[in-house]
């Protein structure tokens, strides 16, 4: 039998263990990174934004804070949505950024005098509830939660 083949010794050896130990943290530090791909984000305007489509680089340059104003000169508001999923899938696939890296981003722009934070609201509802009463609004919600109030901004590579 495969159990009888080893011996007890070979079994809890101080090594073995701490082999074991590192293996096991370091799987869960390796999964822990990831970003769950099932979180699928879309990035929304006021449903009267006359901005059509976008590119990945200017989406990221507005969100950066590098683009301030659209095509008709108004100011463009800026809103993060603070739902852990969303957030964390935006800002790594759009913003090569990890949430942490551009909170420490947007406060070195605060802290220089350059800008202000952008505003956060807590889900896709307050980004959508906010969005229907501010024309010059962009933000991302779940696509799951896409509704009349808000319409989804067209994302060119």
């Amino acid at each position: 039998m495969l159990v009888d083949s080893f011996s007890k010794e070979d079994d809890l050896s101080p090594f073995r263990i701490i082999y074991i130990s590192i293996a096991a943290l370091f799987m869960l530090l390796l999964l822990g990174g990831q970003v769950r791909a099932d979180t699928e984000f879309v990035v929304v305007v006021h449903r009267d934004n006359p901005v059509q489509r976008l590119s990945a680089s200017e989406i990221k340059s507005i969100f950066l804070g590098k683009e301030r104003f659209w095509p008709n000169g108004l100011p463009i508001t800026l809103i993060m949505n603070k739902n852990e999923d969303i957030h964390e899938s935006f800002t790594r696939l759009m913003l090569q950024k990890s949430p942490a890296q551009l909170s420490v981003y947007w406060k070195k722009i605060l802290y220089s005098g350059a800008s202000m934070l952008p505003l956060a609201v807590k889900d896709d509802e307050a980004v959508k509830s906010y969005m229907s009463l501010h024309v010059n609004t962009i933000s991302y919600v779940d696509a799951d939660s896409l509704d009349k109030q808000v319409r989804k901004m067209e994302v060119t590579p």
